[in-house]
């Protein structure tokens, strides 16, 4: 069925509510992929895949999330092992140090550092997603780059998301069924605003970003 094109003054609106069906749409996506993968091993593909159907959401551009995000699976089920699941593994080795600094005069800078981590880690398939076949050290790189260029936006919004998915837990347990898609999108949105070069007197602020600038 083509899509119909939603325009005038209630086009926005119809934009909008649109959102949380793209969201739960992609989650669904999400989850299939991580057991595609034995969970083991698909979660990094799925993530990354549906970093980059955020991405074509985000573009507006005409998306078929089914085919869009199957393709991208395969095509990150060998280097999003590296490319994702080796950061996410060492996740738990920081969660361990900081199990072990607990009630001592470390656990105060692990907890920073762990918490920098976090979200380098949350960025880095948004990173990932856009910046095409760069080599994975590269994305890496980048990513801590953009994440601690701005610092202020991505702890701000990853904070905020934070706040939003506890409340979820307490108050609506049923919108935790966005949380995955909604992350990818905001990281994808948070790389966008920190890539983008600062507006200047002289200068017109930028209508939209470009890739990530190093």
């Amino acid at each position: 069925m083509p899509e119909v094109e939603l325009t005038g003054r209630a086009g926005p609106l119809y934009r909008l509510l649109d959102w949380p069906l793209r969201l739960a749409l992609l989650t669904l996506l999400w989850l299939l992929g991580v057991a595609a993968g034995l969970v083991i091993a698909g979660v990094a593909p799925a993530t990354l895949a549906a970093h980059q159907v955020a991405v074509a959401y985000l573009d507006d551009t005409e998306v078929h999330p089914w085919s869009r995000f199957w393709s991208a699976w395969r095509q990150w089920l060998g280097r999003g092992q590296l490319m994702l699941g080796l950061p996410l593994a060492t996740v738990f080795v920081l969660a361990f140090y900081l199990v072990a600094a607990r009630q001592t005069v470390w656990a105060v800078p692990v907890s920073v550092v762990v918490l920098g981590y976090l979200v380098t880690v949350w960025l880095l398939p948004a990173v990932a997603a856009s910046a095409g076949q760069r080599p994975v050290k590269e994305v890496w790189l980048l990513t801590m780059h953009l994440t601690w260029r701005r610092p202020g936006l991505p702890l701000a919004v990853g904070a905020t998301l934070v706040v939003l998915i506890a409340c979820a837990w307490y108050v609506v347990p049923g919108a935790l069924v966005l949380a995955p898609a909604t992350a990818a999108a905001v990281a994808v949105w948070v790389v966008r605003r920190v890539s983008s070069p600062r507006p200047t007197r002289d200068s017109q602020a930028p209508t939209r970003s470009g890739p990530p600038a190093r």
